[in-house]
């Protein structure tokens, strides 16, 4: 399994969805309509995943995907 089936599962769990239903074109503001539980919903992943986001990498974050992409990308950078 790679990090992002990883982080879509996290989401789910925290969301009590399927992870079928976390396509990567799932826009998260349709997901989570309240901005606190998305904001805990992000310290949890990054808890998760031992990772930081900065506010310029959450600015532009609209989907599933892009969500996933940015923890897979700083895994990444964690592991070099």
């Amino acid at each position: 399994m790679n990090a992002q089936d990883k982080v879509r599962q996290e989401i789910a769990g925290f969301l009590n969805q399927p992870v079928s239903a976390l396509k990567d074109e799932i826009i998260l503001s349709d997901l989570v309509t309240n901005s606190f539980v998305l904001v805990e919903m992000v310290i949890e992943l990054q808890e998760a995943f031992g990772v930081r986001f900065t506010h310029e990498d959450l600015r532009d974050l609209k989907s599933v995907g892009q969500l996933s992409q940015l923890v897979a990308s700083r895994l990444r950078e964690t592991a070099q």
